[in-house]
């Protein structure tokens, strides 16, 4: 049985676009005439197009339009998010100094821990050494611990072992401060691949290294791998030392990681930075309670709050004013608004906030009203009850640290709330984790307001569902994820793409989310095929375009569905970039070629989108990222499937009007731009032992051409030349 017997249709509206859609087994919203569509043989001024065929060729411009204004949208909110992960006073998460090693290899301080890079085009294995600045930061500010001084002891014997703990706990500099006291010096191992690559010829005598395997594969056969490079660095008398998560183990070669006290590392940290020993007094940090305000936290925590208070006190900052900004003390500040609010409506309106902020204020409060309406189940009376008005108690919510509300952008557009960056991916989170009897309700609020018919909120709730998968992604999937892609409206799968986008922002379950999409791609049915197509245009696709053109043929290569299609070739222009431009354009020569109808139709609803010759600086050209070849086929294989009989795809449809509007666009450029003359020279050449219709409808365009004034007289013969003669 054909795939394309199975899979149900969808209303034109639907292809990534509108969210109040009536589902694909309803009646189409997008009609073709029986008697229009057969009068292709009959009359060849059908060729052109009449009132129906420009009708459908407008509203698909208007859809793509509709759709390059949802990825803008969707792009700024995750920059925000993303703007909140990485703001740590004006430097990244990594931090620190960056030290190239050989081969084009760098290497990231992160605090206490540092994050090894190896470049992907060097050798396998490559070290660097621990550079003197670090080596004299180490000495002033390390923070003795007990497991330092057991690993230093065993090293004097055990050419390797373990150090097993989190990042950010001070592993790393334990790590180093332990081989400096048994090594001549100390230096940071990198490895490619397995283990096996590395040998006598890349440790040295005398030397201690580092090797941060987190993430390395080879971690599943860990007793073979430190088998094998114990051997090595006893035969260079060398000593290794290999961090990994509290999850490995190692049998007689383990030492669980104690971090030190995070305030002692502030201090030490905080003079050191300032060259001061009576730093810590000089600036009345006692009256701050800095010991109080770190309980809890990491040692990387406890770093980052010194660079950053040293860093203000510099700039003659007060200390309470660089301590109130820190990101560190938000989840304090807000537990806090979570005992002092005790009325529901006040709660409802900070979850309200997580979500929605960046939309105008009235849309923030009547979604906080919403809520708590949901949550009024009797409970009332147990509640502090406050009859003061909604709008006076904004004054309220509004002083809540970290939330405000700004004018908009426009002149009458209202003020709209606002989030401090950093808060942005941590408020929700947050609360989630702070108020676990409102989680059933929090639920079953966002499916309401995934329902809406505004985008910005539709938008927000999608990106808010990823942030909470990132708390627990099985639960989130069960809950949302798992429902939205199953859906046969185009809403809820858009709802499930776009909160994997934002889930897949944070590196330690991206692996799960390419693992989700891998499966629905392949084996799901067609709702869930759909739902990966339209994930793939973002991000999560950018990171592995590889895997996403192998998804893109498994979802494309049986299926007849123009809305499937459809789905593919605008996550393909949603990637569309300067780094993605040539392996797009070659990748969709490819499906032009084949005979997969499936793909013919992706590559040419994509060349509808990234053909244009102006898009206002947002893509790059197709024309400067392609090669001919691959141009011409594009064209070809496109004009030649806006012919096909197929209702959706071929004559009458918009999509054909579309593709012959835009190459006429093209061809009005042959004077202009003498570069794209060999493609439009080719696709006419091509034309010419192509099939008889399509050289009579290159003919006639050629003749409206003339009429129009498209072309002069000259190019009209040159082209006429090429298509009959050669």
């Amino acid at each position: 049985m054909s795939e394309s017997a199975s899979e149900p249709e969808a209303p034109a509206a639907q292809a990534h676009g509108q969210e109040n859609t009536p589902p694909p087994a309803e009646e189409p919203a997008q009609t073709f005439d029986h008697d229009e569509r057969g009068r292709s043989d009959q009359d060849d001024d059908d060729e052109r197009g009449g009132h129906h065929e420009r009708k459908e060729d407008e509203a698909l411009a208007n859809r793509i339009r509709q759709e390059e204004n949802h990825l803008r949208l969707r792009l700024a909110s995750l920059q925000k998010l993303k703007a909140g992960q990485d703001a740590t006073a004006g430097r990244d998460w990594f931090g620190g100094p960056v030290n190239h090693a050989s081969d084009h290899a760098q290497v990231y301080g992160a605090g206490r821990d540092l994050y090894n890079v190896i470049s992907s085009d060097g050798p396998p294995v490559q070290s660097v050494p621990v550079i003197a600045e670090h080596l004299e930061r180490l000495k002033a500010c390390l923070v003795p611990t007990e497991s330092q001084a057991r690993l230093a002891g065993l090293l004097v014997d055990e050419p390797l072992l373990l150090l097993r703990g989190p990042r950010d706990t001070g592993r790393t500099m334990t790590a180093i401060a332990a081989l400096l006291e048994v090594t001549q010096s100390c230096h940071r191992l990198m490895i490619r691949g397995e283990p096996i690559h590395v040998d006598g010829s890349h440790l040295d005598t005398g030397v201690g290294y580092l090797l941060v395997a987190d993430e390395s594969s080879w971690t599943a056969q860990l007793e073979e791998a430190a088998h094998y490079l114990s051997a090595v660095a006893a035969r260079r008398e060398c000593r290794i030392v290999v961090l990994t998560g509290p999850g490995h183990d190692l049998p007689h070669r383990v030492v669980d990681h104690v971090p030190p006290a995070a305030d002692q590392v502030f201090r030490k940290t905080f003079t050191y930075l300032l060259s001061d020993p009576d730093a810590w007094q000089a600036h009345g940090l006692d009256e701050h309670d800095i010991v109080g305000r770190l309980s809890g936290c990491q040692p990387a925590d406890a770093l980052r709050l010194a660079e950053q208070l040293a860093n203000g006190v510099r700039q003659n900052q007060a200390v309470a004013d660089v301590l109130n900004a820190q990101p560190l003390f938000t989840r304090t500040r807000f537990h806090r608004h979570f005992d002092e609010e005790p009325t529901r409506f006040g709660r409802c309106f900070l979850v309200s906030s997580a979500v929605l902020h960046g939309l105008p204020e009235p849309v923030v409060s009547q979604a906080a009203l919403g809520l708590s309406r949901q949550i009024l189940d009797g409970r009332q009376e147990s509640e502090k009850y406050d009859d003061t008005p909604i709008w006076e108690r904004l004054g309220t919510w509004l002083s809540y640290s970290g939330i405000s509300t700004v004018q908009g952008d426009r002149r009458g557009a209202g003020r709209r709330l606002q989030l401090r960056d950093e808060l942005a991916p941590l408020l929700l989170p947050m609360i989630w984790e702070e108020l676990p009897a409102v989680r059933e309700h929090l639920y079953a609020w966002l499916r309401r307001l995934g329902e809406s018919g505004d985008e910005h909120v539709r938008i927000k709730v999608a990106h808010a569902v990823g942030l909470l998968a990132t708390c627990d992604f099985d639960l989130i999937d069960k809950e949302f994820l798992d429902g939205w892609s199953r859906s046969s409206k185009i809403g809820p799968k858009q709802l499930a793409a776009w909160a994997l986008e934002a889930a897949a922002s944070d590196p330690e379950i991206r692996d799960r989310v390419h693992a989700l999409l891998r499966t629905w791609s392949e084996i799901g049915p067609y709702e869930r095929r759909t739902t990966a197509a339209i994930a793939y245009g973002s991000r999560t696709g950018t990171q592995n375009i590889d895997e996403v053109f192998k998804s893109f043929r498994v979802i494309t290569l049986t299926t007849k569905s123009y809305w499937l299609c459809d789905a593919v070739a605008r996550s393909i222009a949603d990637i569309y970039g300067t780094d993605t431009a040539r392996p797009i354009a070659t990748e969709l020569a490819l499906w032009a070629r084949a005979d997969a109808f499936g793909g013919r139709l992706a590559a040419a609803l994509a060349l509808a989108r990234l053909s244009p010759l102006r898009h206002n600086g947002t893509r790059p050209a197709l024309l400067d990222h392609s090669t001919d070849d691959d141009l011409i086929a594009l064209w070809t294989g496109s004009l030649e499937l806006s012919l096909s009989p197929d209702e959706m795809a071929g004559r009458g449809s918009g999509l054909a009007g579309r593709l012959w509007q835009l190459f006429t666009d093209w061809v009005r450029e042959w004077e202009e731009r003498p570069s794209l003359r060999p493609v439009l020279e080719g696709v006419f050449e091509a034309g010419r032992s192509g099939p008889l219709r399509l050289r009579r409808t290159y003919e006639l365009y050629l003749l409206l051409w003339q009429r129009d004034k498209t072309v002069s007289v000259p190019l009209f013969r040159h082209l006429t030349r090429i298509l009959k003669d050669g």
